[in-house]
């Protein structure tokens, strides 16, 4: 698999790239461009082809404009990999800000995971991109703020808030991982592919997989209900609060709000 270091811009004109442009450098007019408006178009080049169709040529092409003039604003594919990640968390930010969920840490949390994985599933070929990067830019660390926050408002002490933050991220990465093929297909065939995995595990020798045989017509169900139910295995696991008020808040207070003080006695965190 291509890794990012792999994936520099290769400029058809010239060399490596230009030093983004300051804002004042930027001219309006019909072709004029700005960061959000490559993202837009990058994410959608993306989502309709692939992450490898990703060039300077047909991005340059999508915008209308000359491909160099991309590096005035992104220096590599990287740099706007990176950029289009954090994008990807910013809509599970927006998904917190918005949530119905129940006001206590616990309904937060679990909204606060049930956004990231709609988030990662939402553009499946850069799902992986997502997962494997290392955790930066605004968007990711509000969301980390955000869930360290509730978690030590249940009266976790920091080592725990840590180690449960992880442990709820993590289950939701990989199983993100394991979804986004499935997401990545037209709904029915997704349906056609894990009804397919279902028979198979049917079809085993009833006397050599007893277990299996039992069990195999609930296999590869609902995907979604799969990972509900894992993730409130883990919250249950995690014994987190119901009855301890999380406030709401608003894009601005995101990733700010007040925590439980230092050193406060940690809830057990089951293993």
């Amino acid at each position: 698999m291509t890794s990012l270091k792999d994936m520099m811009w290769r400029p058809e004109t010239r060399g490596r790239g230009v030093p983004a442009a300051s804002d004042k450098d930027s001219k309006p007019g019909r072709n004029s461009l700005s960061e959000e408006r490559i993202l837009d178009e990058a994410l959608a080049l993306i989502d309709e082809r692939s992450l490898e169709a990703l060039t300077t040529r047909a991005l340059g092409h999508r915008l209308g404009v000359d491909p160099t003039a991309v590096y005035r604003h992104f220096r590599s594919k990287d740099e706007l990999v990176n950029a289009l990640a954090d994008r990807i968390m910013g809509t599970g930010t927006q998904l917190l800000v918005t949530s119905d969920g129940d006001a206590n840490p616990r309904g937060e949390l679990r909204s606060v995971f049930l956004a990231i994985r709609r988030a990662l599933l939402a553009h499946p070929a850069m799902t992986a991109i997502v997962v494997r990067r290392p955790p930066r830019g605004t968007n990711t660390w509000a969301i980390t703020e955000q869930a360290l926050g509730l978690l030590r408002s249940a009266g976790f002490d920091d080592g725990s808030a840590a180690q449960a933050y992880q442990a709820l991220l993590f289950y939701t990465l990989g199983h993100a991982m394991v979804e986004a093929p499935y997401a990545a297909l037209d709904p029915a065939q997704a349906t056609v592919e894990l009804a397919a995995s279902r028979v198979m595990y049917q079809m085993l020798p009833a006397g050599e997989y007893p277990n299996t045989a039992a069990v195999a017509p609930h296999l590869y169900g609902s995907l979604e209900e799969q990972f509900a139910y894992g993730l409130d295995r883990l919250l249950d696991g995690h014994d987190i609060a119901r009855d301890v008020p999380s406030p709401r808040l608003t894009p601005g207070q995101l990733g700010r709000q007040p925590t439980a003080a230092r050193g406060e006695t940690a809830m057990p965190v089951r293993k």
